[in-house]
């Protein structure tokens, strides 16, 4: 017997199905009954893979694929022993129910792939498979699914057009396919393809879909032209003036350009994004930028193009709401602002996304928003356009070079640029250095007339990627080196200065360890120079630093006693300024454990000595924060049942006394099969802390800090049809922060340390300024989503807002003010945006 197996015998270890041409396309209504069907080979060879792996499912499953000139059909029928679970819900939202998917891997290159599922009430998800093992949840496309439900189980059909899949222009194809079915009653997922669980990789270990013979797209041009009409009403409130009733139109176009079968161009004309959540309000007390998910659908769209170890695209940015600009306040002329920046209009945007052949892909991001102004009020009722943000422009080139099977280089190349007029800003005759004429910049810079208030940032990166054969190992890093230029300087929060010419580098490693029975493992390193800065179009939350941490995990994946799988974690990072002043330091061990009723824990210890934050106080400085000793839990019930909820705390304890509590919980209840209700309260307190809040004169003042909020939102989706959907979102919060026992310490600049022991007492009558706030949001939408035609949409979008910050006096001690979330100076608008999808 020969020591390895031959080829031959290798390929017969993954499953390969023939698909059969279709000469007349089945009926889509989920029964399998047409005839055609029986033309199709089927396949009922899967395995089990949770909760037991390598386990025989609890029930068949056969899957038959068919394809025409337009289309592929999947068929996959489903006995059940088990009540079917079929929920409803809007299309491309996770619910617990009956499920199948399958992934075509069109390029047949082990990396990337399509997915596509169907609930057993005919609810419609997709994804992209990119990297092997990352995941794309964002990616859609418009295609058709129905299903079925009958005694003893139910089935599907599923039409994917041509149009929606990459593949090459061969005469005989065969694709990377892998068929999933998820049974809710147990819990129970069953692959075609069966990948242990301990294996690393994804596509790469997909079965074979042979004998695809003459394929070719059609339908290069899809066009979904849209109109919007609204109409808001604004309240006058503290720091604006803006009151009465305002309608709007507009319409723009969307547009797909398949200028191959391997490259494709996406297009977007004035969008607009009313009908887009709004982000939950969050207490940040860190002195570091609030990362927000991206929910508007063209720029997630091709997403994972642009990925790197390093963010160098966060479309946020791109149509964000700029900051209200500085006005001018002395009198008299004493300007106040009639109405706050609104998101900027974006002109327009596109996409190239695709293969260029000789084992190079391709993105590239291109957008343009407008000039953003807002009306501003003098004193004697005259009204004035300011420049928030003057017209700007994104690039975004990303370039990568398949280097065998396993293996990648990337080029990544932004670049930002705001063409600013002279005129664009008010100038202040004596304000200047010597008593000379200067220009007011948004930002409240006083700079020369004609000088430019806002600085063009360009950016260059080089990344690799390499998997081993076996996927089990992983090695990735990149480099990248970005240059600012024009405008006037920056002072960052650690006492860096940005001038135009400023160059800096930045780069960031990663190994691990991904598949393994028992072991797996990470390590990762971060540099960033003083002056790197890619925030313009990426996200970096600091620059200035080394950041290390690495992870080592042992897990058991099979059932043992009353649990189905155990991880065991130990984890340390650390993060250190470029002068080696330690930013923080975290030892940590954690467990997290699934039991067989489904109900799963992670918790963690840590303990984080004491260590300085150089960006405290804004310039450069070092505060002594204390260590502290604390640990987290989250518990989830199991999501089958009618009322199910996950519950997070984190609890730290300072070493200097002070004690901090976090908790977020979601309470789910599934009122009827197309009714769910989600209840989403938050709870943030702190107390103890010297905290900074203000320079006076020479010197830092500080306040032990008590700060606290209270959040509740609440999600709720009603389905009428799989195709017409109301959701209805509102976020109530209050939050408040105070300060007593107050003291100071001498202000020295950047590279000075404060310690904890270095801090004096300071009467509360030495103190300029209360730093005490009380605040209250309501944010609020009811979206009304009808596709009546494949791909074509009728948004009806009602939205409230309202949000109120005051100042208490200092005797009032900052609490909870319910009447903050009471009635009061708001926004409201109604929106409706139609769309009509041709393609």
């Amino acid at each position: 017997m020969p020591l390895f197996p031959s080829i031959v015998a290798l390929a017969t270890l993954i499953p390969h199905l023939l698909a059969a041409r279709a000469d007349k396309a089945p009926v889509l209504d989920g029964k399998l009954d047409d005839p055609v069907w029986q033309k199709a080979t089927p396949s009922d060879g899967f395995t089990q893979k949770a909760p037991v792996d390598g386990k025989a499912p609890g029930d068949r499953t056969v899957v038959r694929i068919l394809y025409d000139d337009d289309n592929v059909y999947v068929g996959i029928d489903c006995p059940q022993s088990s009540e079917v679970t079929a929920r409803l819900t809007r299309r491309d939202r996770q619910v617990e129910a009956d499920t199948v998917a399958v992934v075509f891997d069109t390029r047949s290159d082990g990396k990337s792939a399509f997915e596509f599922a169907v609930n057993a009430a005919g609810v419609l998800t997709d994804g992209l498979h990119f990297n092997d093992t990352e995941f794309n949840q964002d990616w859609d496309e418009n295609w058709e699914a129905a299903a079925a439900i009958r005694p003893g189980g139910w089935s599907a059909e599923l039409r994917i057009p041509l149009r929606a899949l990459r593949f090459p222009a061969l005469p005989v194809q065969s694709w990377g396919l892998q068929v999933k079915r998820y049974v809710s009653a147990r819990q129970e997922l069953d692959e075609w393809a069966h990948i242990p669980r301990d294996a690393a990789g994804e596509v790469s270990h997909y079965g074979k879909l042979d004998n695809l013979v003459g394929l070719r797209a059609k339908s290069p041009l899809e066009l979904r032209p849209f109109a919007v009409g609204s109409v808001r009403h604004h309240d006058p409130q503290a720091s604006t003036l803006a009151r009465g009733f305002q309608p709007g139109f507009s319409a723009g176009l969307d547009l797909k350009w398949h200028i191959s079968q391997a490259l494709t161009l996406d297009a977007t004309f004035l969008p607009d994004f009313g009908q887009v959540e709004a982000d939950q309000v969050i207490l940040n007390l860190t002195n570091y930028e609030l990362y927000y998910p991206e929910k508007r659908p063209f720029f997630l769209e091709g997403a994972e193009t642009f990925s790197t170890p390093l963010q160098l695209l966060y479309t946020r940015r791109i149509g964000r709401a700029p900051p209200a600009p500085a006005l001018v306040t002395d009198k008299p002329i004493g300007e106040r602002l009639v109405h706050d920046p609104t998101p900027s209009t974006i002109y327009g945007a596109a996409k190239l996304v695709g293969d260029l052949g000789g084992h190079w892909s391709v993105g590239e991001l291109v957008a343009i928003t407008a000039r953003q102004t807002v009306e501003a009020q003098s004193s004697n009722g005259a009204r004035v356009n300011r420049l928030a943000e003057p017209l700007t422009s994104y690039e975004v080139i990303r370039l990568k070079r398949e280097l065998g099977d396993h293996a990648h280089v990337g080029l990544m190349l932004t670049a930002v640029n705001h063409p600013e007029s002279s005129f664009d800003y008010p100038l202040l005759p004596g304000a200047g250095p010597g008593g000379r004429t200067a220009e007011l910049c948004p930002s409240g810079d006083l700079l020369a007339p004609g000088a430019r208030c806002f600085h063009d940032a360009y950016l260059a990166g080089v990344d690799a990627r390499w998997r081993s054969p076996s996927g089990e190992y992983v090695l990735n890093g990149q480099v990248v080196a970005t240059l600012i230029h024009d405008g006037p300087t920056r002072a960052l929060l650690d006492g860096t200065r940005i001038k135009s010419g400023d160059a800096d580098a930045a780069v960031s490693l990663h190994a691990a360890k991904e598949g393994g029975k028992h072991v797996v493992a990470a390590a990762d390193y971060d540099g960033f120079g003083r002056r790197v800065d890619y925030n313009d179009v990426g996200f970096m939350a600091r620059q200035n630093l080394h950041r290390f941490h690495t992870n080592v995990e042992y897990r058991n994946l099979e059932p043992s006693g009353p649990s189905l799988e155990t991880h065991v974690a130990l984890d340390f990072a650390e993060r250190d300024n470029l002068a080696f002043s330690n930013q923080s330091r975290s030892y940590a061990i954690n467990n997290y454990t699934r039991f067989k009723n489904f109900w799963a824990l992670w918790a963690e210890l840590h303990y984080r000595p004491a260590h300085f934050d150089d960006r405290e106080m804004g310039d450069g400085a070092g505060l002594q924060r204390a260590g502290l000793f604390g640990g987290e839990v989250w518990l989830g019930s199991d999501s089958r049942r009618r009322l199910s909820a996950e519950l997070w705390t984190q609890t730290h304890f300072l070493q200097n006394g002070g004690f901090g509590f976090q908790g977020d919980s979601r309470i789910s209840v599934k009122v009827l099969p197309q009714w769910d209700l989600d209840l989403l309260p938050s709870w943030v307190y702190a107390r103890g802390e010297p905290r900074y809040f203000a320079t006076q004169g020479s010197a830092y003042l500080f306040g032990r800090q008590r700060a606290q909020s209270l959040s509740l939102t609440l999600r709720s989706t009603y389905t009428f049809t799989p195709r017409l959907t109301l959701q209805a979102y509102m976020q109530a919060i209050v939050e408040s922060e105070h300060f007593d026992d107050y003291s100071f310490a001498p202000a020295r600049g950047a590279g000075s340390e404060v310690r904890l022991a270095d801090l004096r007492p300071v009467a509360r009558s030495g103190i300029g300024q209360n730093p005490d706030f009380e605040a209250g949001t309501i944010n609020a939408s009811l979206v009304l989503r009808w596709e009546y035609h494949l791909g074509s949409t009728l948004f009806f979008v009602y939205t409230h807002t309202q949000n109120t910050s005051i100042t208490p006096a200092f005797q009032d001690g900052a609490g909870y003010d319910f009447a903050l979330v009471k009635p009061r100076a708001a926004e409201d608008a109604l929106l409706l945006k139609l769309s009509y999808w041709w393609g």
